[in-house]
């Protein structure tokens, strides 16, 4: 088998050359840089220093201003958070399948992430199960994130089930990291915005959508459609009927809209990307998000 990160990196130096460069060199870094350090010891304040270290606790008990002093943390931790259920082997809005596209937008965003010097983890899974890889900053530890993401990702996968891995995360993960969701076009629930409060209580998280195809548009008319998460063939009959089609149209676009206000309203940019070829302009625009949200 093919190394699937050779095959994200030549895909990144095809498809929108100068926003790679700004992944690369600006825009990642912009929104992950920060303190990111562990409090070491006290010292006395000196004209100059951040007000915000000053330690006011300690400060009324010395009587002289004493401020918080701080080791840097070298390296972030991003985890990658990544449904490998049979609905990712559907078709995406490009035609391709969602699992090339998800498995696309984790190897920009960790290929990245190690550039940076930054450590990469992945929680995935289905209905029946989640599995986690845990932080590194290799490469052979990426392609191993990837191929496992290919592998599974297969119409003969349980059913997708994202809450499944949002508890183990919420259940499993101590340390804080950057979550980044890699989900399917999906309705939220009750317990989706339940779990993503909990996370948020204590990760600072973004979320990537891979868009459905719309089964009802005439490119698709003379294709065998299958819905997988039933098992059952969609006839092309019944996907050229336009009330059908409209009333399909309309449901995709209020689930969407459902999905967009409850992510802003929790306070996670995110963002819908429809193939390969529109996965590095739209981390891009998540990360221009995302930078703009923490400013706020």
């Amino acid at each position: 088998m093919g190394s699937l990160l050779v095959k994200v990196k030549t895909k990144m130096s095809i498809h929108a050359h100068e926003k790679v460069r700004g992944l690369l060199e600006g825009q990642y870094g912009s929104v992950f840089k920060g303190r990111s350090m562990d409090f070491d010891d006290l010292r006395e304040y000196i004209p100059g220093d951040d007000v915000k270290d000053i330690d006011w606790k300690a400060t009324a008990r010395s009587g002289q201003t004493r401020i918080k002093r701080y080791v840097a943390i070298r390296k972030h931790n991003i985890l990658l958070v990544v449904d490998t259920g049979r609905s990712m082997a559907a078709r995406s809005a490009s035609g391709e399948s969602k699992k090339d596209v998800a498995v696309m937008a984790a190897g920009v965003i960790g290929y990245i992430a190690q550039k940076h010097g930054d450590l990469v983890a992945m929680v995935s899974g289905d209905s029946e199960s989640s599995q986690y890889m845990p932080l590194k900053g290799t490469n052979e530890h990426l392609e191993r994130i990837l191929q496992h993401i290919d592998a599974r990702a297969t119409p003969e996968a349980a059913r997708s089930n994202l809450a499944s891995q949002l508890e183990y995360v919420a259940r499993s993960i101590r340390r804080r990291m950057m979550l980044i969701i890699i989900a399917d076009d999906l309705a939220l629930t009750t317990e989706h915005e339940q779990l993503l409060r909990r996370l948020g209580a204590q990760h600072e998280l973004m979320w990537v959508t891979v868009g459905d195809a719309d089964l009802t548009s005439k490119q698709w008319w003379d294709d065998e459609m299958d819905d997988i998460d039933i098992e059952q063939m969609i006839p092309s009959y019944l996907r050229r009927q336009k009330q059908l089609a409209t009333e399909f149209v309309q449901a995709t676009a209020t689930r969407r809209s459902e999905l967009a206000r409850l992510l802003t309203r929790l306070g996670i940019s995110s963002e819908r990307v429809t193939g390969e070829v529109d996965v590095v302009p739209g981390l891009f625009r998540l990360l221009e998000r995302q930078r703009y949200a923490k400013r706020r």
